[in-house]
C-alpha cells in the first residue's frame, strides 16, 4: 500500500491550488496600541463583503489581496475597541495603518482588562491547562510531544511512529482519559484515531482537564481529558506542509476551504509513512545486543470532505465524510518478529447541527450523529521464528494445514474483525440569567462486532468467534453559577452511566466447547463539584471533588475475536478524586508571568487490567489503587524576546488491596508503588524569538531548547531491593529553530530530539528511538 494514499490525497491538494483566484489589490499595513504605540500581534482584519481577512504578525503587520471594489474593513482585538474603515480598492497596492484603543472596565475601583479565551478557560473552577498553538504554527513536533511537556501529563508509547500510545494524566492513562475533538469523544468512539493523527496546523488550542471532566463533554472518562479545539479558518484558505524525519519518516498535511454565499466546502487530509528502523538494545535476558529494528513499517492516510451551511434555519449545518487506511508491520522486543502484520480501514459519516436560541431565547442546541464501518485485519501465520541476528530460531509448521504456527501467539491467526459503530450526542445549554446556566448532555453509542478467524478455528478444532453487540448511554446534567463580580464560580454536575452487552463465549478448558451466552447490564451514577474563588484580580484558588465512573470499552467487554475473550462479569471502574490548586497570573501588556500549583488525591476501585493466559487473554477487575501527588508549573515572558517555562510532577500510586485476587490471602504487594508508571518527572524550556533577525520585513525567528527528566521507576512490583526490572533515569534535550517569511505564510523548521542520544525506554522496558532529526516546510496560501 506504500504511497497509495499519497497519490490519493495529493491530486486533491493540486486541485485546490488550481482554484486559487488572482486578486487585483494588495492591502497591507500596521496596527499598534494607541496608548503606548507598540505594535499588536493577533489583531483580526476582516472584509465584511467578502467574508475574508487576515491576522497581524509579531510585528503588527498584515497583508491580504482582494478584487477591485468598495468594502468595509474591520479591525478587532479582544479587550480593544473595534474600528471600521470604508476603503476603495482601485489600484494594485493600498497601505492602511491604524491604532486601537484599549477598553478598560472599572469594577470596584479595580481596573480589569478583557482576557484571552485561553486564560478564561484556565480560570474555570475545574483544574485545567490550556496550550495555545499561536507560536507553534511551523513546529516539527507532534501533539504528543507538546502534551508530554505539560505538568502531570505523559504520553506512554511503545515504539516509533504508529506504535501504541496512550495519554497519561496524573498516573491514570489509556481509556480512563477522555480524548475529545471540539467536545466530541474519540477514544469512546473507536481506536482508529491516535492523538498524533491531528496535525498541529489544524489546531487552535488544546485543553487538558485533570481530575474533573465536564459533563457537557459526555463519555465516561475518570482521570481527566484532552480536548482539541480545531482552528476556524478564513473563508478562503489553503495550507500545505511536508515533514521529513529520521528513520525514513514522511508526513504530508494539507487542507483548503472555500466559502460562497454562506456555503463552505473543505477538504483536509494527511499521509504518514515510517520505516521505524532505529537502533535499540535488547533486554539482558535476550542477549543485551544493539540491533537495528526492521519489519516495523507504518503507513496511514486520512482524507476528509466537509460541507457546511450557515444560511439555513440552523446556525450551522455540517456534513463530513472521512476515509482512513492504515497498515502496520509488527515488531517485538523479546523476539525478532519478521512476518506478522495488521491493517485497519474505516469509513465515517458525520452530521452536526447547531442553533443558538433554539425554540426559546437562551437555549443553545447541538446535535451530532456519526456512523462508522471499520475493518481490522491481523495476520500471523509464519512457519519460522527468528533470532535478533536474523537466523532462524525455530520451525513451526502445522503439517495437516500446511501453514505456520505464527510468531506471536500459541496458534496462527488470520483474523478479520468488522464493526458497525453508531454514535449520537445531544447538548442543550440554557442560560437562565447572567449568573446561572444549566447544561444537559446525552451520549448514546451502539457497537456491533463481527469477528472471524477461520485459520485459528481450524487449528484448535472449534469456533471461538461470535458476533456481539454493546449499547451504552451517558447522561450529564450540570449547573454553573457565577457571582456578578466574577469572584466566585461553582460547577455542580451529575452523571448517569448505563451499558449492556450480548455475545457468546467458549471455555477453552471445557472439552465440549459448547458456546455460552453472555448477557450483562450495569448502571451507575457520578457527581462532581468544582469551586473557584478569586482572592485578588491576579490570584485565585480552585477546589474540586468528584466521583466518576468509566464504562468498559467494547474491546474490554467483547474481546477482539481472536486473542482476547469476552469479559461478561467486568465491572466499570469507579474513581474518587480531590484537587486543590492555586493560580497566580500577571500580565502588564509587556511581560506575562504565570504560576500554578496543585495537590491531588485519587482512589480508583475495580481497576480494569489486561491479564494474559496460555491460549487466550481477558480483561479483569484488578482491585483498588490510591494516588497522592502534586504538580508545580511556572511560565514567564521575561522580555519581549525571551520566554521561560518549567514544571515538575510527583505522583505516588499505590496498590491498596489488602487481599490477593479475591481470596483471604494477604496481598504481597500491599502499599507497593504501582509498576510501569513514572512517579517523578519534570520539564523545562526556553525560547528566543525576534522579528526580522536577518533583515527585511514580515519575518520571525524562533529558537528553543526543551529539557525532559524522568526518575528511575520499576516496570514490575518492587518485591525486593534487588529487583532488576527498572526503567533507568533519563534526561533528554531537544533543540529547534523555526523561521517564517511573508507575514507567516511560509515556515521552515528544524528539530533535533534527544541530542545527547540518551538511552530512553518506555513501559515494560521497551526501547524508544535515540537521537533523531526532523525538518518541515509549511506554506499557507492567503
Amino acid at each position: 500500500m506504500k504511497l497509495k494514499l499519497f497519490y490519493l490525497i495529493f491530486p486533491v491538494l493540486l486541485l485546490a491550488l488550481s482554484t486559487k483566484v488572482s486578486a487585483q489589490t494588495e492591502i497591507s499595513g500596521t496596527v499598534w496600541d494607541a496608548k503606548n504605540n507598540e505594535t499588536m500581534v493577533g489583531v483580526s482584519i476582516y472584509i465584511t463583503e467578502l467574508q475574508n481577512g487576515a491576522i497581524t504578525d509579531i510585528d503588527g503587520k498584515y497583508s491580504l489581496t482582494i478584487p477591485y471594489g468598495k468594502y468595509t474593513m474591520e479591525f478587532s482585538f479582544i479587550g480593544y475597541e473595534t474600528i471600521e474603515k470604508q476603503i476603495n480598492c482601485n489600484k494594485e497596492r493600498l497601505v492602511i495603518n491604524t491604532s486601537l484603543q484599549n477598553l478598560a472596565l472599572k469594577l470596584d475601583e479595580v481596573v480589569v482588562t478583557a482576557k484571552s479565551e485561553a486564560r478564561q478557560i484556565r480560570e474555570q473552577a475545574m483544574p485545567i491547562t490550556v496550550i495555545t498553538m499561536d507560536q507553534l504554527q511551523g513546529t516539527v513536533s507532534d501533539v504528543s510531544d507538546i502534551l508530554s511537556k505539560t505538568a502531570g501529563v505523559k504520553i506512554r508509547v511503545s515504539g516509533g511512529v504508529g506504535s501504541a500510545s496512550r495519554i497519561s494524566v496524573r498516573g491514570l492513562e489509556g481509556k480512563r482519559i477522555g480524548f475529545f475533538i471540539d467536545g466530541t469523544p474519540l477514544n469512546d468512539n473507536s481506536d482508529f484515531v491516535d492523538v498524533n493523527d491531528i496535525p498541529i496546523d489544524f489546531i487552535e488550542r488544546i485543553e487538558i482537564y485533570k481530575g474533573v471532566v465536564p459533563a457537557k463533554f459526555g463519555g465516561s472518562a475518570i482521570g481527566g481529558a484532552v480536548n482539541i479545539i480545531i482552528r476556524e479558518y478564513p473563508p478562503k484558505y489553503m495550507d500545505f506542509s511536508y515533514t521529513l524525519k529520521s528513520f525514513n519518516t514522511h508526513k504530508i498535511n494539507g487542507g483548503f476551504k472555500r466559502t460562497k454565499n454562506g456555503i463552505e466546502i473543505g477538504v483536509g487530509g494527511f499521509y504518514t509513512y515510517s520505516d521505524n528502523n532505529y537502533k535499540m538494545q535488547t533486554p539482558k535476558e535476550f542477549g543485551d545486543k544493539k540491533v537495528i529494528r526492521d519489519h516495523d513499517m507504518f503507513e496511514k492516510g486520512v482524507l476528509s470532505v466537509v460541507f457546511t451551511s450557515k444560511k439555513w434555519w440552523f446556525d450551522e449545518v455540517n456534513f463530513e465524510l472521512v476515509g482512513l487506511l492504515s497498515e502496520k508491520e509488527i515488531q517485538g522486543v523479546e523476539y525478532n518478529i519478521q512476518h506478522a502484520k495488521s491493517s485497519s480501514d474505516a469509513a465515517v459519516a458525520i452530521s452536526h447541527l447547531e442553533k443558538e436560541d433554539f425554540l426559546i431565547e437562551g437555549l443553545d442546541f447541538i446535535l451530532e450523529n456519526s456512523f462508522m464501518y471499520s475493518i481490522y485485519q491481523f495476520t500471523d501465520t509464519s512457519r519460522y521464528t527468528y533470532n535478533w541476528d536474523g537466523s532462524i530460531k525455530n520451525t513451526n509448521i502445522i503439517t495437516e494445514l500446511g501453514i505456520g504456527k505464527g510468531e506471536i501467539g500459541e496458534q496462527p491467526n488470520k483474523s478479520d474483525i468488522r464493526r458497525r459503530n453508531y454514535f449520537q450526542k445531544l447538548n442543550l445549554n440554557y442560560v437562565l440569567n447572567e449568573n446561572n446556566a444549566i447544561n444537559f448532555n446525552s451520549m448514546y453509542r451502539y457497537v456491533y462486532g463481527m469477528p472471524d478467524d477461520s485459520v485459528k478455528n481450524a487449528v484448535i478444532g472449534y469456533e471461538t468467534d461470535f458476533n456481539s453487540s454493546m449499547n451504552s448511554w451517558v447522561g450529564g446534567l450540570s449547573h454553573e453559577f457565577n457571582t456578578k463580580n466574577k469572584k466566585f464560580s461553582n460547577m455542580l454536575s451529575l452523571k448517569y452511566y448505563y451499558y449492556s452487552m450480548q455475545t457468546k463465549t467458549v471455555d477453552v478448558m471445557d472439552e465440549t466447547h459448547i458456546p455460552t451466552a453472555v448477557d450483562n447490564t450495569k448502571s451507575d451514577f457520578g457527581i462532581s463539584e468544582a469551586l473557584r474563588y478569586r482572592i485578588t484580580p491576579n490570584f485565585l484558588v480552585k477546589s474540586s471533588l468528584a466521583y466518576d465512573v468509566r464504562l468498559p470499552t467494547d474491546e474490554e467487554l467483547l474481546g477482539d475475536g481472536f486473542m482476547i475473550i469476552p469479559a461478561g462479569n467486568l465491572n466499570p471502574e469507579r474513581n474518587t478524586s480531590f484537587n486543590l490548586g492555586f493560580m497566580y497570573n500577571v500580565n502588564n501588556g509587556r511581560n506575562n508571568f504565570q504560576c500554578e500549583v496543585n495537590g491531588f488525591y485519587m482512589y480508583l476501585q475495580d481497576m480494569i487490567r489486561f491479564t494474559g493466559g496460555l491460549l487466550q487473554s481477558v480483561y479483569q477487575n484488578f482491585g483498588e489503587m490510591r494516588t497522592l501527588g502534586a504538580e508545580f508549573e511556572i511560565k514567564s515572558d521575561v522580555t519581549k524576546w525571551l520566554y521561560l517555562w518549567g514544571n515538575v510532577t510527583y505522583q505516588d500510586l499505590r496498590d491498596v488491596r489488602e487481599y490477593a485476587g479475591g481470596s483471604t490471602a494477604p496481598n504481597p504487594t500491599y502499599m507497593d508503588r504501582m509498576p510501569n508508571i513514572p512517579y517523578l518527572f519534570a520539564n523545562a524550556g526556553l525560547e528566543l524569538h525576534k522579528a526580522n533577525v536577518f533583515g527585511g520585513k514580515g519575518q520571525n525567528t524562533r529558537l528553543f531548547s526543551d529539557f525532559s527528566f524522568v526518575e528511575e521507576y520499576f516496570y514490575d512490583f518492587e518485591m525486593s531491593s534487588k529487583q532488576e526490572k527498572r526503567i533507568p533515569q533519563s534526561l533528554t534535550i531537544d533543540l529547534g529553530v523555526e523561521h517564517s517569511f511573508r507575514n507567516q505564510s511560509i515556515f521552515i523548521s528544524v528539530l533535533a530530539n534527544n541530542i545527547t542520544d540518551t538511552r530512553v525506554v518506555s513501559e515494560f522496558n521497551r526501547p524508544l528511538p535515540g537521537r533523531n532529526y526532523g525538518i518541515r516546510l509549511r506554506y499557507i496560501f492567503k
